[in-house]
């Protein structure tokens, strides 16, 4: 009889917790970027050529130089620059996507690539990408040393340093 009781109480706390889980509010939505029409958007977000040197000028500006980029695919670009700074310097790598699958770069992908940078011995890792970030590959990086750049912040980057058009 005791065991009756034992799975009654632990079936009904099983419920009671199931409905705590429903009560907890979603994620808060990243900021979406809007474009006027297709005219609208920049070549630079869809053209893999545009992409890839509005990428590298966007990385100088921050005072790293281009040493060389290879397209692992159709949207993958991936470049190696190198920071001359005495001290804080080093090999930076950057992995660029251009229209991602889904509009968005899960978790999968980041780690790849943050496993890719420690074991290349780079001082950064830099993903730019023209889609998304899920909140897993956000979370991911936290305390790493990689930066990620969606659309939207990399638009607003290229404003701020004059190089939007």
């Amino acid at each position: 009889m005791a065991i009756f009781g034992i799975v009654f109480i632990a079936f009904f706390i099983g419920i009671i917790l199931i409905l705590f889980l429903k009560k907890t509010s979603p994620p808060a939505p990243q900021e979406q970027i809007h474009f006027d029409g297709p005219a609208g958007v920049p070549v630079y977000l869809v053209d893999q050529d545009a992409f890839k040197s509005k990428c590298v000028e966007f990385l100088e500006k921050f005072n790293l130089e281009y040493v060389h980029s290879v397209w692992a695919d159709e949207h993958e670009l991936e470049i190696s620059l190198n920071d001359e700074t005495p001290v804080v310097g080093g090999t930076y790598l950057a992995l660029c996507i251009i229209d991602p699958p889904g509009k968005t770069v899960n978790a999968i992908k980041v780690k790849g690539f943050l496993d890719t940078v420690k074991g290349e011995g780079a001082s950064r890792g830099i993903f730019i990408t023209t889609g998304y970030f899920t909140n897993e590959a956000i979370n991911l990086i936290e305390d790493e040393p990689v930066e990620l750049v969606n659309v939207v912040s990399f638009v607003a980057y290229l404003k701020k340093f004059g190089i939007y058009h």
